[in-house]
């Protein structure tokens, strides 16, 4: 419903109770979700992928495609596979999404293209094998839940970390507004009554956020004229 009103809006910043579902509707409108992967999920096996004479065994991970990696000892780690890149696609009806990876070969490295962020459906364009250009299944109908396995941007990475904290920030601002509040309860009854009163605070935070910015833009510049 934002993103009609708000074009310019990129996504959304929350915790780990956004499941795939969330993610799923969110990067269909061609925005981001960027959260905390909830902690009930397990790694999954991906696929195999034959790219070399030793191949390479991909499982998701926290939110991202890692490799299974053999140690000496007869183990085995999930090593997170590095993303070059995130792709967005744009389509008539919606977005697509895609990690372009840089999988680590002593072959030489491969590039290899994973979709993420979105669980396909039947009613989604059909996808085909690249070998034998057969249809494939969607990812409901073999049960596999991309939105909820697969993040646009996983929580591990610089880009994730960067911009989380931000969330702290939005948490600090509804705190103000509910003890701003006479005894922290809406003060006014009805829905549409309660929109402006929240519309009202929203628009005098960013009066005082942009008076700030606008009074340090101009201390920096006279610090710059004297020096």
């Amino acid at each position: 419903m934002l993103k009609d009103v708000l074009p310019d809006c990129m996504g959304i910043v929350y915790d780990g109770a956004l499941r795939g579902v969330h993610r799923d509707a969110i990067a269909r409108r061609g925005m981001l979700a960027i959260n905390k992967q909830h902690g009930s999920t397990k790694p999954v096996f991906y696929e195999h992928l034959k790219a070399c004479r030793s191949g390479h065994e991909l499982w998701c991970s926290d939110g991202r495609i890692t490799e299974s990696v053999p140690l000496d000892d007869g183990t085995r780690i999930l090593a997170p596979v590095p993303i070059a890149k995130l792709e967005r696609r744009f389509g008539t009806t919606k977005s697509r999404w895609y990690h372009v990876l840089r999988i680590p070969c002593r072959h030489g490295d491969h590039t290899h293209r994973v979709p993420v962020g979105i669980t396909t459906t039947p009613e989604d364009r059909s996808l085909r094998n690249v070998d034998t250009g057969k249809p494939l299944r969607s990812d409901s109908e073999r049960g596999f839940h991309r939105a909820e396995l697969l993040q646009q941007i996983p929580q591990s990475t610089l880009a994730h970390q960067l911009v989380y904290p931000y969330r702290a920030d939005s948490e600090s601002v509804h705190s103000q507004f509910d003890q701003s509040l006479w005894n922290r309860r809406m003060i006014a009854y009805g829905v549409e009554r309660q929109k402006i009163f929240v519309l009202g605070f929203s628009l005098a935070q960013n009066a005082t956020s942009h008076q700030l910015h606008k009074e340090r833009q101009s201390a920096i510049l006279s610090a710059t004229r004297t020096a």
